[in-house]
């Protein structure tokens, strides 16, 4: 019976694959680890999380007549897998195709001893761990990489899986934009090198364009593999874990938007409840440790293809410095606002780690005006004024 359902997914993808390549392209919402544990956290996601995501829908919608859709990166649910159902119906609420992929808190946690019984409450709610469709001139292939043991889970992808992708690959032309979307990371996120069960997909996948979608790691990153291969790694929507309202690495609650234009990708993360252009934080001189002398910028949904200039009462004064900080506003949150139990309290400090996407200028006249301006590797530029 599963290999009747693979054949028939593969049979559908090739129907797909040539009726939807007319389309000029499409708007994804990717909704990274959504994770309620609690029903009051359910009931937050319901709430607040999914309305706002609604309020991006209907952006898209009255901008353009592309497809709009989401995807979920795994961990849809936190071991709660009785919320599964609800949490789909929320989704699906937005009136979108809803797309997932399984996570390893999407396993039922009392079935450890038996994958396939703990993953297929999953099943029941979302169809097959392995699906392929078509948006615009891009093929996705949903993976299941999470290996689920007795004791813990590990990543990886078995023999029947890489059939199923060879298979897809056969009938899919070489100049065919092609994204797997996954839970865990296909890289390190250290060094970008690619994990030893990501390899045969790569490979299988060849020369063509490969973009890896994925959730899991809880901070918004960009990681080029290759000239052709990148993937991204999405941030979680909750913030951190519920007890946070932004990721531990500065990522403020918000969704990772793929726009396709005419065969093109450009992205963006997008905070929940604001414009899509508010993407620079600002700290005044004072505000953040060690740095109380200079004026500190965070570009959210930054990657090492940004550039960040400073202008001082309108003249240039060139690129800001790059410094690795922990987020300011993480910090102030955990050590100001955050009252939870010990344990938690323990948890979202040691989640805060230094990172990249911070600059920092120190004003050469008292009083004066500082503009800066931040690039994105699309060449969308966004300003912040400080006086």
């Amino acid at each position: 019976m599963r290999n009747l359902v693979l054949k028939l997914v593969v049979f559908a993808t090739i129907f797909n694959l040539y009726s939807a390549s007319a389309q000029e392209g499409f708007n994804l919402i990717v909704v990274g680890d959504s994770q309620p544990q609690t029903k009051r956290q359910l009931e937050e996601l319901e709430r607040e999380i999914i309305p706002q995501i609604g309020e991006i829908v209907k952006e898209y919608k009255a901008s353009s007549n592309l497809p709009v859709a989401i995807l979920l990166t795994g961990d849809v649910v936190w071991d709660t897998t009785k919320f599964l159902p609800r949490v789909k119906r929320a989704f699906e609420s937005l009136g979108v195709p809803l797309y997932a992929v399984i996570g390893n808190h999407d396993h039922n946690p009392k079935k450890r001893n038996n994958q396939r019984r703990a993953e297929q409450e999953y099943i029941d709610t979302f169809g097959p761990r392995n699906q392929a469709f078509m948006l615009g001139s891009t093929l996705f292939l949903t993976f299941d990489n999470i290996e689920f043991h007795p004791i813990a889970y590990s990543e990886g992808v078995d023999a029947e899986q890489l059939v199923w992708l060879s298979e897809q690959m056969e009938n899919t032309p070489q100049d065919r934009r092609v994204a797997v979307c996954m839970h865990a990371l296909a890289t390190s996120p250290k060094d970008a090198s690619v994990k030893p069960y990501a390899k045969p997909i790569r490979d299988i996948i060849g020369e063509r364009e490969l973009h890896f979608i994925t959730g899991h790691h809880h901070n918004h990153g960009t990681y080029e593999i290759a000239p052709n291969i990148i993937e991204h790694n999405v941030a979680q929507v909750n913030g951190n874990l519920w007890y946070a309202p932004i990721c531990s690495d500065g990522t403020p609650r918000g969704v990772f938007c793929i726009e396709e234009r005419d065969g093109e990708w450009t992205w963006h993360h997008r905070q929940l409840g604001k414009r899509a252009d508010e993407v620079l934080k600002v700290w005044s001189e004072g505000l953040v440790k060690d740095h109380k002398e200079y004026v500190v910028v965070g570009a959210i949904g930054w990657d090492d293809k940004w550039s960040v200039e400073w202008y001082e009462n309108g003249e240039s004064r060139g690129a800001m410095e790059q410094i690795e900080i922990v987020d300011p506003d993480y910090i102030y949150y955990v050590e100001h606002e955050a009252n939870y139990k010990k344990k938690y309290m323990e948890r979202l400090r040691k989640s805060a780690h230094p990172h990249k996407h911070y600059y920092r200028c120190k004003r050469t006249l008292s009083g004066s005006e500082i503009r800066i301006v931040a690039t994105d590797r699309f060449g969308r530029k966004y300003e912040s004024v400080v006086r």
